[in-house]
């Protein structure tokens, strides 16, 4: 089984709730199920993005700026170019549930990665929370919702950790 991450997953997660500077372990156990994590390229570019300015600043500078990013590259997570039959069930899901830049639910990057799930079969990660019900405006659908209306399947951080049969 495979697992398409949100970038909210890989930041909260190591920022917030499970700091790699507390639980070294559980990243290294992550870093070593990699093969399982998708994460296609425009979530890739969200997370911790290492601006043109800062190319040139030593492996140390980044570290201390980008931890998140510089650890991804470290351990050979790979962005996932999506295909052209993705960026068409994209389209046809932004027009569906009005994405736009004054959406309060998914965005574009969201859509695209529900798109990937969907094609491949695989699971979607997000930190976002469940809808129990449906809002007014379809504009405001988070990413579980849409899973769910899509029939794709769609997890939490913790759930993907058990699925991957990371113990620590």
């Amino acid at each position: 089984e495979y697992y398409c991450i949100d970038a909210n997953v890989f930041i909260t997660a190591w920022h917030l709730d499970y700091k790699e500077s507390v639980l070294p372990t559980l990243w290294a156990e992550i870093a070593k199920k990699k093969d399982q994590i998708i994460i296609i390229k425009n979530i890739y570019d969200e997370i911790e993005p290492i601006s043109s300015a800062d190319k040139r600043l030593t492996t140390t500078k980044k570290k201390e700026k980008y931890p998140l990013r510089i650890w991804l590259n470290d351990n050979g997570f790979t962005e996932t170019i999506v295909n052209e039959d993705v960026i068409a069930l994209s389209l046809e899901l932004e027009r569906k549930y009005e994405i736009n830049d004054i959406s309060k639910g998914a965005c574009q990057n969201d859509i695209t990665l529900i798109a990937y799930a969907k094609l491949s079969s695989n699971a979607v990660v997000t930190y976002e929370s469940e809808q129990n019900q449906k809002p007014s405006k379809i504009s405001n659908f988070k990413i579980p919702l849409i899973c769910k209306e899509e029939n794709v399947n769609c997890i939490n951080f913790i759930t993907m950790i058990e699925k991957l049969g990371i113990r620590i």
